[in-house]
């Protein structure tokens, strides 16, 4: 994702003058960082980026530079990038699965490679050269940087290109033994994980090369969550919004660790993918009837588990303990709260790039 340029009326003659303004403070940090908060508010962003860093290295320990700077550091750049860095069990898998797969020596391609995480794992672990591509411009500079800070620039190289965008030999010099991604969604998909995979896998992995995660599935359950009945806007002040309502976003996103939201069904796997085999993924549709239990349901509820490798797996499903930095999907009922016993239909189908889950009243209950 490109930082954003936005459109300034004053944004044609600042730029014009920025270049001499940067020369001319020259070693001054605080100067710097404010030409870098000014390049950020006129829509600048990868400018102001480059120069919020000059500052930043001139004066690292500087509070009001780094104050400054925050913004422009920042732009462009989803927090999620930080909450999965925070998702200790997260890290622990992938560490466990790179440290069984990684043989010295080998070479590894890691795709959305994030702060160099997994890469820098991957290199631990006796990789030889990891190749890391990472699209989103700010965090690939931070990433060049994270990777020299903790001394692996010599093995690993910052790709700031989609995957898809990469050439064997330009960019890799020969096929790899492994290949690591953590391009996952909370529905599993929408970051583009499967036309990646059946990209990346035939082009560049050698036969009998490893893939990290191997597998993994969406899962569903029956389940009741209040905090989704505060989210309905149908009446507000006396008001009827219900035409408004229709732009609330759906799903809504329920962290695992939430004490608030009960299963109320056994929960199924919807669907299921294998990473390693590269696809070819197509499109994809399923149905299951549940039966509502021990008290009223109001929704489905779906998160995500994941095979890294045998014997290691991550899953966020609902009151899993720690909270997780995918959160999971609730799809209201069309038809409101239903009491246990009612059985109702729960669908799912699926594109590349998307998931649609909803639900009805199955047949013993129509």
């Amino acid at each position: 994702m490109n930082l954003p340029e936005r459109e300034s009326p004053n944004r044609a003659r600042f730029s014009a003058a920025l270049d001499a303004l940067v020369a001319a403070a020259k070693d001054d940090a605080r100067t710097l960082a404010g030409l870098a908060a000014a390049a950020e508010e006129h829509g600048l962003g990868m400018r102001a980026l480059e120069i919020a860093t000059m500052a930043r290295n001139l004066a690292p320990n500087d509070a009001q530079v780094r104050a400054v700077t925050a913004r422009a550091m920042a732009a462009g750049v989803p927090s999620w990038h930080h909450n999965i860095l925070r998702d200790l069990e997260r890290n622990a898998a992938y560490r466990a699965a790179l440290e069984r797969v990684v043989r010295p020596g080998d070479r590894v391609l890691d795709i959305g490679a994030g702060s160099g995480l997994l890469s820098m794992i991957a290199a631990r672990a006796g990789a030889a050269q990891v190749t890391a591509c990472e699209v989103n411009p700010a965090v690939a500079d931070a990433a060049v940087r994270t990777v020299a800070h903790n001394g692996f620039a010599d093995r690993i190289t910052i790709v700031p290109r989609y995957s898809t965008e990469v050439d064997l030999d330009r960019d890799l010099g020969e096929r790899v033994d492994v290949i690591v991604q953590e391009i996952i969604a909370h529905d599993m998909l929408c970051e583009g994980v499967l036309p990646a995979l059946a990209d990346a896998v035939p082009r560049f992995l050698k036969p009998g090369g490893r893939v990290v995660p191997e597998r993994a599935q969406v899962r569903a359950a029956l389940a009741y969550w209040p905090y989704a009945r505060a989210r309905e806007l149908d009446s507000v002040e006396g008001f009827d919004l219900s035409p408004y309502a229709t732009l609330v976003r759906y799903p809504l996103e329920a962290s695992s660790n939430d004490p608030s939201l009960v299963l109320r069904s056994e929960p199924v796997d919807l669907f299921s993918w294998d990473f390693a085999s590269g696809g070819p993924y197509g499109p994809g549709r399923t149905s299951a009837e549940l039966t509502v239990r021990d008290g009223n349901a109001n929704g489905v509820i779906q998160w995500i588990h994941i095979d890294l490798v045998e014997g290691v797996t991550y899953e966020n499903a609902p009151s899993r303990g720690p909270n997780s930095s995918w959160a999971c999907l609730f799809y209201p009922f069309a038809v409101g709260t239903v009491p246990s016993g009612t059985v109702m239909r729960v669908h799912g189908a699926h594109t590349q790039i998307a998931m649609r889950v909803w639900a009805e009243p199955g047949a013993a209950t129509a």
